[in-house]
Order: structure tokens, then C-alpha cells, then sequence
């Protein structure tokens, strides 16, 4: 089958992602607002913040229908006006909220980490719910969000490079008017005329300022890992901690640390191959794109899975409702 076969699947199976990751969230808040420990504090409103945000990731996904495309040293993220819902004269922005929903992804973790080390140290100035506490924990992550969006509307709009790229491998039918699609792209390396290949600095210029934003995000969440998980061994070998306090440390360790990776895989993994491809090699290839649109809607997906299974009062609420459903369901088959 060629990849243009495939790609109805790839987009039910995208969209039957998304909506589970959604579901999946949305019945996480309340499990979060009325069965989380009671020593949780700010962090509960920090987990409620995550699992909000990806519910708010999948629906601009299914609004908009994002289009990836990459080839040689082109990644465009595109929307289609006549596959959309959204008005026309929002797609741009629209476009620029999905692809600025990544840097959220990614440097939440961090801040959550870096919450949880001062926690860890009875850091109270920092972990009270004070309300600048909450501007800062849960204001910052949309700080590096607007940063990144603004150096992709700045650096990577469309242009007549990317048009030419558009017209030439004829992406949207000779009908469309490109003026009127969502599009933040990078073309490292576009061809004149006369087949000469010239470098794009804007292009650059803009996957500098992304990349430091995602390197900054790894290195605070790599940095305020390995001190939590010190700070975490450190703390339960104190005596006058109860063992259900020693147990929820762990666990939340634990869950923030999965959490954690599965954006690093699914998106962060993806990015980093596609920027090898198309900056380093010149040679990215259709596949890439399509791959990066379906490991996005499996972050939304999954990520929300280890807090449910691993903290003890989710998880055992979870099963409790589904052990009474089936047994219920049993009741029904052989009594009624």
C-alpha cells in the first residue's frame, strides 16, 4: 500500500486518539479534585492545570485538522480552510495556538518538577497557595508558550519560498488561494529558479529560538529530576514520616517522571528527527510529517494514563468502578 492509501487510517486513528486522550483527562479532574491525597496542596491545582491543558491541545487539533508536511529541508505545519470549522480570518491564529500547544507540552514538566524539589525541601515561600504562587506555577509554562509562538509568526510564515514549495508539489488544489491557509513552516534550504540552493535565515533564526526554548525545558526537568529523586531517597530515610506519606512521594515521583517521557517521545523524539532531516541532511522525507501528527495525538492519549495508574487513590477508584460495572453487567447475563 503507498503512504496516500494509508492516510485515511492514519487520520481515524488520529482522531480516535485525540478523543480518547480528551476522555481520559476529563474524567481525570474530578478524580483529581475529590480523590487526591489531602496533603497535595498547590500541586493538585498543577494536575488539574495539565490535564486541562491537554483537554483544550485535542480540541484545537480537532478544529483545525492540522496538515504536516516535510520534505528535503521543508516542515510545514498547515491548515486546510475547506477541512476546518474555524472562520477564515482565525486560521493563522489557529494555526499559531496548535504549534505554540507543543512548548506548553513540554516545558509544563518542568515547572512541575521544579514545584516538586521545593516541596520536597518544605520550601513553603514557594509551595503555599499564595496567589502569586499560582501566577508563577501556572503562568510561567505560557510565558515560554508566547515566546515560541511569537518567533514562529515572526520567522516561519508563509512566503514565496514556501509557495513555490506549495505550487510545486501541488499540496492544495489549484483553487485554493494560499493567502487563505493556516501555515507556520520551515524551508532551510529553498531552491531559485535556477536550481540554485541559497540558505533561508529566517528559517534559522526561528528554530534557534524554539530550540532554545526545548533545550531549556529538558534541561530543567532532567536538572530538577535528579534532585527530586535525591531529595525524595533523602527524605524517606528521615524518621517521623508516616509509610502512606513515604508511598505517595514515590508515586507521585513516579508518575510525574512517565509523564514526563511520553511527551519527550512522542514529540519532542519526532521534532528532533524531523530538524535532523531537513537541517542537517536536506533530506526529510513525506513519512516524517505524517508520523509526527500521529505520535502528537498519542502524547494526548497516554499522557494522562500513569497518574491515573500509579497514584494509589486513582487508581483504586478506577478499578472499583469497573470491577462494580462488570460485576453488575455478569449480574445481568445470568440473573436477568
Amino acid at each position: 500500500m503507498t503512504m496516500q492509501s494509508w492516510l485515511p487510517i492514519f487520520n481515524k486513528i488520529q482522531r480516535g486518539a485525540t478523543c480518547f486522550g480528551m476522555a481520559v483527562n476529563a474524567f481525570l479532574v474530578p478524580l483529581i479534585i475529590f480523590r487526591s491525597p489531602k496533603d497535595l496542596g498547590l500541586y493538585k491545582y498543577l494536575m488539574i492545570y495539565i490535564s486541562c491543558f491537554e483537554i483544550f491541545f485535542g480540541c484545537v487539533e480537532l478544529l483545525i485538522i492540522p496538515d504536516f508536511f516535510t520534505k528535503d529541508s521543508a516542515f510545514f505545519v498547515m491548515v486546510d480552510p475547506r477541512k476546518t470549522i474555524v472562520p477564515e480570518s482565525l486560521i493563522q491564529e489557529a494555526d499559531l495556538l496548535f504549534c505554540g500547544s507543543f512548548a506548553v507540552s513540554l516545558g509544563i514538566f518542568g515547572f512541575q518538577f521544579a514545584y516538586r524539589y521545593q516541596v520536597l525541601r518544605g520550601n513553603a515561600a514557594w509551595t503555599s497557595s499564595r496567589p502569586m504562587n499560582f501566577i508563577f506555577w501556572l503562568g510561567s509554562p505560557l510565558v515560554f508558550a508566547s515566546v515560541w509562538t511569537t518567533a514562529l509568526g515572526i520567522f516561519m510564515p508563509l512566503n514565496d519560498y514556501g509557495k513555490a514549495v506549495l505550487i510545486r508539489e501541488s499540496i492544495f488544489p489549484s483553487d485554493v488561494d494560499l493567502d487563505k491557509i493556516g501555515f507556520v513552516g520551515a524551508l532551510f534550504y529553498p531552491k531559485l529558479d535556477d536550481g540554485t540552493e541559497v540558505i533561508n535565515w529566517d528559517s534559522l533564526r526561528g528554530v534557534s529560538v524554539t530550540t532554545t526554548i526545548l533545550m531549556s525545558s529538558e534541561f530543567a526537568m532532567f536538572f530538577f529530576a535528579t534532585k527530586c529523586f535525591l531529595a525524595t531517597k533523602g527524605l524517606m530515610a528521615q524518621a517521623g514520616h508516616s509509610k502512606s506519606f513515604r508511598r505517595l512521594q514515590w508515586q507521585l515521583f513516579y508518575a510525574l517522571v512517565l509523564q514526563t517521557m511520553i511527551p519527550i517521545t512522542f514529540i519532542q523524539g519526532p521534532f528532533s528527527v524531523i530538524y535532523f532531516f531537513t537541517i542537517i541532511m536536506d533530506g526529510a522525507f513525506p513519512f516524517l510529517g505524517h508520523f509526527l501528527a500521529l505520535t502528537i495525538t498519542l502524547y494526548l492519549a497516554t499522557d494522562a494514563l500513569p497518574t491515573i495508574f500509579i497514584i494509589k487513590q486513582y487508581r483504586d477508584t478506577v478499578l472499583s468502578t469497573l470491577s462494580e460495572k462488570w460485576f453488575f453487567k455478569i449480574l445481568n447475563m445470568f440473573v436477568f
